[in-house]
C-alpha cells in the first residue's frame, strides 16, 4: 500500500451538514477477547451471542457442551488436513488464510491475511435452522437503527475442514470432483418493515459448475476451491435489518448436505444512515462518508491522521465548523483521526 505524509493538506469547506453515514466495520483485532487453549472464543459453549464493531452475530450451544451453532471469533493459525487422528472435530477451528484479513489489502478479490488476527467462524446447521425465522447465523446491528443499515461487503474464507473436504473428502463428505459440483454460502439479506428478502451467493469451491473466467466454455480451467480470503459484493442486499446465512453443497444426502458447514468470514462492512461514526465531547465529532473525513471542530486546529500500524499518514490545518477532508488518497483501511477532543476511529 502507498503511502504518503502530507505537509499541506486541501480541506473543502461546505455551508450544509454533509449526510452522516457511520461506516461498520468488523476487525476483532481490536476487541478484549478472551480465548482458550484452542485460540476460540472461550464462551463458546454459552447460550450467548457474541458482539463486536457495533455488529450482534448469533450463537447458541443448545445441546450442551461440545456442541455449538452461529458465530464465534478464531485466532487459530492450524490450516492442516485432520482427516487423520485426531480428527476434524477436535481441529475446526481454522482458517485456509492462517489469520484474519489485512484490511488493508489493495486487492480485495484476493486479500492479505496476518497470520494470527482474529476472525469469525460460522458454523451453519441446516438441522436447527428450521428452529428459527432466520436459521442458526444471523447478523443485525447492536444499536436498533429504525433505518437499517447497508451492507458493503464481508471477507470469506474457506475453513480447513470444508477446504480438504472439497479437495481430498473427508470420511463422510466426498471430494467434489463431479461435473456441476459446488459448495457455496448464501448472504440474506431482510428488511422487516418492506417485508422483502434479497440474497447473494459466493462459491467456496466449484468444479465444472460456471464459466468462472467468461471463455463462453466451462472446462478444468473454471475449477476452484477457496484458500484465501476473497471479497463478497453485498451491495444487491440493498437496506436491511438483519442478515443471515445459510450454505449449500452438491454432496447431500438425506439429512442435508455433507460438506462441512463452517465458513470464515471478516471484514464485513455497513453503512449506517443517521449516526456517526465517532464521537468526543458535546461540541466536537470526527467520521468518515465516501472517502472524506468530516470534521466538526469548535476550534480551528490539527488534525492527524495514523494507519493500524500507528504511522502518521497525513496531516491536516482543519477550521472551525463542518469541514471535509478529502481522504481519497488513502488506501482502504481503518485509519486512527486524532484531534484536540479527542481520537476517532474511521474507516475509508
Amino acid at each position: 500500500m502507498k503511502k504518503c505524509i502530507l505537509t499541506a493538506a486541501i480541506v473543502m469547506s461546505i455551508s450544509t451538514l454533509y449526510a452522516q453515514n457511520a461506516v461498520y466495520l468488523l476487525d476483532l483485532s481490536d476487541e478484549n477477547i478472551v480465548y482458550n487453549e484452542n485460540n476460540v472464543w472461550d464462551g463458546i459453549y454459552n447460550n450467548d451471542s457474541f458482539d463486536a464493531d457495533g455488529f450482534v452475530f448469533s450463537h447458541t450451544a443448545p445441546y450442551g457442551p461440545g456442541y455449538y451453532e452461529g458465530f464465534l471469533p478464531s485466532r487459530n493459525t492450524n490450516n492442516a488436513n485432520h482427516y487423520d487422528s485426531p480428527g476434524w472435530t477436535a481441529n475446526q477451528w481454522g482458517c485456509m488464510a492462517q489469520g484474519g484479513v489485512n484490511l488493508e489489502s489493495e486487492d480485495t478479490f484476493r486479500a492479505d491475511a496476518i497470520a494470527g488476527k482474529p476472525f469469525m467462524i460460522n458454523y451453519y446447521s441446516s438441522y436447527s435452522s428450521t428452529e428459527s425465522e432466520y436459521g442458526t447465523s444471523y447478523i443485525s446491528l447492536k444499536e436498533k437503527n429504525s433505518k437499517g443499515f447497508t451492507p458493503q461487503g464481508v471477507y470469506v474464507c474457506n475453513s480447513p475442514w470444508g477446504y480438504y473436504g472439497c479437495t481430498e473428502g473427508d470420511g463422510f463428505a466426498r471430494p467434489l470432483t463431479q461435473e456441476g459440483d459446488y459448495y457455496k454460502v448464501t448472504f440474506h439479506g431482510v428488511n422487516i418493515e418492506n417485508k422483502t428478502s434479497t440474497s447473494v451467493d459466493f462459491y467456496l469451491a466449484e468444479y465444472l459448475h460456471n464459466d468462472r473466467n467468461s471463455d463462453g466454455i466451462i472446462n478444468e480451467a473454471d475449477n476452484y476451491v477457496n484458500d484465501h480470503w476473497s471479497w463478497c459484493d453485498l451491495t444487491p442486499l440493498g437496506n436491511v435489518d438483519i442478515i443471515y446465512i445459510t450454505m449449500d453443497s452438491s454432496d447431500k444426502s438425506d439429512y442435508g448436505m455433507n460438506t462441512s458447514s463452517i465458513v470464515c468470514i471478516d471484514g464485513l462492512k455497513c453503512y449506517v444512515a443517521g449516526s456517526v461514526e465517532s464521537t468526543t465531547g458535546s461540541n466536537n465529532r470526527v467520521y468518515a462518508t465516501n472517502g472524506m473525513i468530516c470534521t466538526q471542530l469548535d476550534k480551528a486546529q490539527t488534525v492527524s491522521v495514523y494507519n493500524t500500524a500507528g504511522v502518521l499518514v497525513a496531516k491536516y490545518q482543519v477550521g472551525t465548523g463542518t469541514r471535509m477532508i478529502d481522504a481519497s488518497h488513502l488506501a482502504h483501511g481503518i485509519y486512527l483521526v486524532r484531534y484536540n477532543g479527542g481520537t476517532a476511529k474511521v474507516v475509508l
